[in-house]
């Protein structure tokens, strides 16, 4: 596990499901900052078709040259409930900073408009650690 997990998000507790949730979204964030995907493929499930769409794009945009110009995802209100089949629902307010999309030579090459969304995730606790089997947002 990444060495800055939050130590919560190493526990089999509704707040480990909550903080891992929210450690993983921020993740996904720096992954779009940086174009390195690593954290996240060991933090989602590898039969999560929405996380394999999620580092696919980052890994085509890193190959164009592709990145933004700064983690743009900050998450409040987040809130787990244990879901009746496995693991919990954790659900967070995501704020989306406006922000650019810039080229191998750091110029900026795309707008991203500020924008708000509620993020779902599915998180379960498998092999003595948490996964994202799913997530969407609306």
């Amino acid at each position: 596990m990444p060495s800055d997990l939050p130590e919560a998000a190493r526990e089999e507790t509704k707040e480990g499901a909550a903080a891992f949730g929210k450690y993983y979204f921020i993740q996904f964030g720096e992954a779009t900052r940086t174009g390195d995907t690593s954290t996240i493929e060991m933090l989602d499930s590898a039969d999560c078709p929405v996380c394999r769409d999620g580092v696919e794009n980052i890994n085509e945009d890193t190959q164009k040259g592709w990145t933004r110009s700064k983690n743009p995802y900050s998450v409040t209100d987040v809130q787990a409930t244990k879901r009746p089949d496995e693991g919990f629902k954790v659900s967070m307010q995501v704020k989306v900073a406006a922000h650019k999309r810039l080229d191998s030579k750091g110029q900026s090459n795309g707008n991203i408009k500020a924008t708000r969304y509620t993020l779902t995730e599915h998180v379960v606790w498998v092999g003595g650690k948490w996964q994202i089997p799913d997530w969407i947002a609306t």
